[in-house]
């Protein structure tokens, strides 16, 4: 049997603080009867552990605690806790009974949503419940957490770690269906968790190799413009030098020649002489 991690144990002790301030005397007992019309939804969870969630449908903040409720079974089925029954029981006032159809909608797909009728006996007071509560029984049907506000709330993790607990920890002793389930929920859960953590050491490798491989690009290319800058001043050393040419010496290069015509001659005139008198 696998007991709870040290993070979890922590957060039951608090949870255990909390019910003896509470003076909770209904921990490790059935629940007292209750019933939605004819329909009894304790009598089919035996075997299973049980959350009871009790949320108002006119209060915007428990419809965002029964949307909450889809990602935190994802996240503990995704950790191999899957014999789990999820109910939500609505109170009775006017305005919440109106609001039922959204409640249900934002309940997660496969978890009943409970509309007491007001004749009946309120669900709440005969669980010693109040707004967002919620009710952890473990496989025989025991209570082995109430939780109430604020720890309730699902963005703390108190919710959760009392479902895990529950789930492989027989707290109120002497529950045969904990003998076999929980062997079995721990080898798969340990699968799971192996699975985890290789998938994680893969993700890790490759973003490594991937900032291997880009530093060694990086590099490559470095050396490359090096290279080709190097290349370039050895073919240019390479290159014969030409003087630049100024525009006459340009023109006068490229002056056609007369080889008929004598050097210096001049068509205005004769020339003087250069012999003295």
């Amino acid at each position: 049997m696998r007991g709870p991690a040290p993070f979890i144990t922590t957060l039951l002790w608090v949870l255990a603080l909390v019910a003896a301030e509470q003076n909770d005397t209904s921990i490790c007992k059935p629940p007292p009867d209750w019933s939605i019309g004819d329909e009894v939804p304790m009598a089919a969870t035996n075997g299973r552990v049980t959350v009871v969630a009790l949320l108002q449908a006119s209060c915007g903040f428990c419809l965002v605690q029964a949307a909450g409720m889809g990602p935190l079974r994802d996240k503990l089925t995704g950790q191999g806790l899957t014999n789990i029954s999820y109910m939500i029981v609505n109170d009775q006032s006017s305005l919440s009974k109106l609001m039922y159809r959204e409640l249900k909608r934002r309940a997660p797909p496969g978890v009943p949503v409970y509309q007491q009728a007001s004749a009946q006996d309120d669900v709440w007071n005969i669980l010693n419940g109040n707004k967002d509560d919620f009710l952890i029984y473990d496989r025989c049907g025991r209570l082995t957490f109430h939780i109430r506000l604020p720890h309730s709330f699902l963005h703390f993790p108190y919710v959760y770690a009392a479902i895990n607990a529950t789930y492989y920890e027989d707290f109120c002793q002497n529950c045969s269906f904990y003998a076999n389930i929980t062997y079995t929920a721990t080898n798969k859960s340990s699968v799971d968790n192996t699975t985890g953590v290789k998938s994680e050491q893969h993700l890790e490798t490759k973003i490594l190799d991937h900032k291997k491989d880009k530093h060694v690009a990086q590099n490559s290319g470095e050396n490359h413009k090096h290279n080709d800058r190097r290349e370039s001043h050895e073919e240019h050393g390479r290159k014969p030098h030409h003087p630049i040419n100024r525009k006459g010496d340009n023109q006068e290069n490229h002056r056609p020649t007369n080889s008929n015509k004598p050097p210096h001659s001049n068509s205005n005139g004769p020339q003087p002489s250069s012999s003295k008198q």
